[in-house]
């Protein structure tokens, strides 16, 4: 007898009420009534605890949730349990990693099923607890994760997920997952400063409308937070994470954890993602990828339309400020940021004419200077030798033929 689908694809199905309880789950807020309804909101202006269109702008999210999630299969044998069932099943999962972050993953999931005290658990297979506290942790963080020994095979760049060691706690996986190195210093005005004896650059340099003009590179979107900024040479690609709704999300609650701990109140030991990280990733969106000019707010615009980048992106008077003390460095990112602006210095050649000719920025363009005289000088001597040609038939065409 075959499994129905319901069994083999539990999570397919998703309603506003299982967003509702995510939100609830992740950011401690409830969308609106009006909004699990369906239906137009009534106090949204007037009620600052209504969330609204908070869960409005998420909507890109949920599309991620609803597609990570869609196709998950537990592995199922004669007599085993699922894992999870439902998507309150995950949202359990996702409050118990939030309570508990400093616990090592296998104890973590030990104690979780254990703490069910269902019996059908007794037998479950570790493979499919392994599984679904990674989708647990994808959800939580945008992070493509999975456990030593069980990866689910590369991903569309061709990296591997992160791994989520079984002796290491959530918070030292979201702590090591993404590494700091080759700091870029942020100055005023949007200046970075590099590496000593490296010039300093606007980080609008480094933008859309340059890496399109200029490098003849694509952006591509990706749901993986640690893709952002990844150039692909070869293939002429740059991936953006571009979830800002999220983002900021995150950074509300990071700050609002850390007025918490000023004032003296307990708080959880989740830490969400690192603010430095939420950060840096705003600043490049919002100041280095699309800064406000009108070609690369058309390019974003043109990306929000055809590629489904997060609309968030194009509110210019965004939710989020950035405090001046909060951001001075790249800490994260300052490579990517290296490898985009180098690209632009030295592009990689993608047409014949160019893969031809030496791949060097300033020679490069010096000898594409040089052959287009030497084809206009030619073009010119070939036009000089007919016009003469003509003139001499003519010529002897008057010697020939004389007029009286």
């Amino acid at each position: 007898m075959f499994a129905s689908s319901e069994s083999l694809y539990p999570l397919a199905k998703v309603s506003r009420n299982d967003f509702a309880k995510l939100c609830e789950a992740l950011w401690e807020w409830w969308p609106c009534a009006d909004w699990t309804a369906e239906r137009a909101c009534q106090h949204s202006n007037k009620d600052p605890e209504c969330h609204y269109q908070d869960a409005e702008r998420l909507t890109p999210f949920f599309d991620f949730y609803r597609d990570a999630t869609a196709y998950y299969v537990p592995e199922l044998t004669k007599g085993s349990a699922q894992a999870i069932k439902t998507h309150d099943d995950l949202v359990r999962i996702i409050r118990y990693i939030k309570c508990h972050s400093n616990s090592p993953r296998l104890l973590l999931m030990t104690e979780y099923f254990a703490s069910c005290r269902r019996a059908e658990y007794q037998d479950l297979l570790s493979s499919d607890q392994n599984r679904a506290f990674s989708l647990a942790a994808r959800v939580m963080t945008m992070l493509q994760c999975s456990v030593e020994d069980q990866s689910d095979g590369l991903l569309e760049a061709g990296t591997l997920p992160a791994i989520w060691h079984s002796n290491k706690s959530f918070n030292q996986f979201i702590a090591s997952v993404i590494e700091r190195h080759n700091t870029i210093r942020l100055e005023p005005y949007g200046i970075a400063v590099p590496r000593p004896l490296q010039p300093a650059f606007s980080l609008d340099s480094i933008s859309a409308k340059r890496l399109r003009n200029v490098a003849k590179l694509k952006i591509i979107p990706t749901n993986d937070l640690r893709g952002h900024l990844t150039l692909d040479k070869k293939n002429g690609t740059v991936e953006v994470y571009h979830y800002a709704s999220v983002l900021k999300e995150h950074l509300k609650a990071s700050r609002a954890r850390e007025l918490r701990a000023d004032s003296g109140l307990p708080d959880q030991r989740y830490s969400h993602l690192p603010k430095q990280l939420i950060l840096e990733t705003l600043h490049t969106l919002k100041f280095a990828l699309f800064p406000i000019d009108s070609e690369s707010q058309s390019i974003l615009r043109s990306l929000v339309a055809k590629d489904k980048f997060d609309p968030e992106n194009c509110r210019v008077n965004a939710s989020w400020q950035l405090r001046e003390e909060e951001l001075t460095a790249y800490e994260y990112w300052g490579s990517r940021v290296m490898d985009l602006y180098d690209e632009l210095e030295n592009p990689t050649p993608r047409g014949f004419v160019e893969k031809w000719m030496e791949r060097k920025s300033g020679a490069r363009y010096i000898m594409m200077a040089t052959l287009a005289g030497v084809l206009i000088a030619i073009l010119l001597g070939i036009l000089t030798l007919a016009v003469s040609i003509i003139q001499t038939w003519i010529a002897w065409q008057q010697w020939q033929h004389p007029v009286s």
